[in-house]
C-alpha cells in the first residue's frame, strides 16, 4: 500500500491487515511513507517493511527495492490497495499459485486511468468497495467473473461516544447552536465542501441559530475558509481523531456529504452508525447506500440550493429526520461492519 497518506482507504486497508493478522501471518509492505501506519494502529506482529521516498522520478528505485523484496517472500497471496500498490503488486508475483487480489475503492476521476486498467488485467480478483465501482470496473475492461462486491467498512466498535454533547459543543465554540450541521473530510476538489458553505450561508438566513462545523484540514482550506467569509456560523475544526472525532459527530444534528465524486467514504458510514440524518451528493457509492427519503436525503453534486431545500426540510422537521436517522443506523450495523466484510475477503483469499 501506498502509506503516505491517511485518507479512507488507507486506514481501512491497515484495519484489514490487522484482521487477517488474527488467523495469518502478514507483511505489509508500506510505500513512500508510513503515515496511516501511525494512525491505524498496526497489531505489534505484522511485519512491515518501509519503503520511503519523494514524488516523483526519484520513487522509481524505492519501487524496484519494493519489488524485489517482495518477490523473495514466501506467500499465498498480495493483496493491494490503490495505483501504487498495484504496480507493486502486479510484479511481485513469482508463482501462478500465489494469488492477487486488488481492493478498488473509488470509481472516478483515476489519475493513472489507462496504466491502471492494464495493471488490474494481471489481477485474479478485484474486490469492489460497492456496486458502482463494480460497474466501473465492467465498463473500462474488467472482467465481470473476477469482480467481488464487498462492501467498504468501518470497525463500529472502536467508535466509542465520551463525552455529552454540550460539553463537546463547548469545547468547540458552538455551544449555543440550536441545530449543528457537520461535514468531514479533508479539504480537496473532490469533496466540494464550498457547495455546502453556500448553502449553510443561505439557509442561515432563515435559521440564525444554526451552526455549520467543517472537520478536516486539506490543500483548500484556506479557499474553504475564504468561502465562509466572516460568518461567526461556520466553524473549522482541522483534523480530530480518536474518540474527539466520535464525540464531534455525535454533538451533530445532521449530517452533510457533498462530494463532486467518491467509492464509498467511511465518514459517511460513520455518521449513518451514529443515527444522524443523511444529506449526500447522488454519486457514485453514495448512491448505493442512501435511499432517498427513507435512510437520507440524495441531491445533486455541486448543487447548493438542493442542500439548502434538504437541509431547510430536515432541520425543519425533527420527527422525520429522527426516523431517518434510526433507519440509517440499522443500515450501518447491518451492511458495514468490519468483522463481517474482512470475513469476507479472507475467504475470497484463501478459498
Amino acid at each position: 500500500m501506498n502509506g503516505e497518506g491517511i485518507g479512507g482507504a488507507e486506514l481501512q486497508f491497515v484495519e484489514l491487515a490487522n484482521q487477517l493478522d488474527h488467523n495469518h501471518d502478514v507483511t505489509l509492505v508500506c510505500l513512500q511513507g508510513s503515515n496511516s501506519v501511525q494512525a491505524g494502529k498496526l497489531s505489534p506482529n505484522i511485519q512491515i517493511k518501509e519503503f520511503p521516498y519523494p514524488s516523483g522520478s526519484r520513487s522509481l528505485g524505492q519501487l524496484f527495492r519494493a519489488i524485489q523484496f517482495c518477490r523473495r517472500l514466501e506467500y499465498d497471496a498480495i493483496v493491494t490497495t490503490a495505483f501504487i500498490g498495484d504496480f507493486v503488486g502486479s510484479l511481485s508475483k513469482h508463482d501462478a499459485r500465489q494469488k492477487l487480489i486488488s481492493l478498488q475503492t473509488i470509481s472516478a476521476k483515476k489519475r493513472h486511468h489507462f496504466a491502471d486498467r492494464i495493471l488490474l488485467k494481471r489481477y485474479d480478483s478485484l474486490v469492489a468497495g460497492c456496486r458502482d465501482i463494480e460497474k466501473f470496473l465492467i465498463s473500462n475492461g474488467q472482467s465481470p467473473g473476477k469482480i467481488r462486491v464487498i462492501n467498504n467498512w468501518v470497525d463500529f466498535s472502536a467508535r466509542k461516544v465520551t463525552k455529552s454533547v454540550s460539553e463537546v459543543r463547548a469545547n468547540y465554540g458552538f455551544g449555543e447552536a440550536g441545530a449543528v450541521v457537520g461535514c468531514i473530510g479533508r479539504m480537496h476538489h473532490q469533496k466540494g465542501q464550498e457547495y455546502l458553505i453556500r448553502a449553510f450561508l443561505t439557509l442561515s438566513e432563515h435559521l440564525s441559530d444554526a451552526m455549520l462545523v467543517l472537520v478536516g484540514d486539506g490543500p483548500l482550506k484556506s479557499e474553504m475558509m475564504k468561502e465562509a467569509g466572516a460568518s461567526k456560523r461556520v466553524v473549522f475544526t482541522g483534523t480530530v481523531t480518536g474518540d474527539d472525532y466520535t464525540n464531534l459527530l455525535n454533538s451533530f444534528d445532521v449530517y452533510v456529504q457533498p462530494s463532486r465524486f467518491e467509492g464509498l467514504p467511511r465518514t459517511l458510514l460513520d455518521a449513518m452508525y451514529m443515527g444522524l440524518p443523511i444529506v449526500a451528493s447522488a454519486a457514485n457509492g453514495m448512491s448505493d447506500i442512501i435511499k432517498h427519503g427513507e435512510n437520507g436525503w440524495l441531491v445533486p453534486p455541486e448543487d447548493e440550493r438542493a442542500i439548502v431545500t434538504a437541509l431547510e426540510y430536515l432541520l425543519r422537521n425533527r420527527e422525520c429526520a429522527q426516523k431517518a436517522g434510526k433507519i440509517a443506523a440499522h443500515d450501518a450495523r447491518k451492511n458495514y461492519a468490519m468483522s463481517e466484510q474482512t470475513a469476507k475477503i479472507e475467504q475470497l483469499i484463501f478459498q
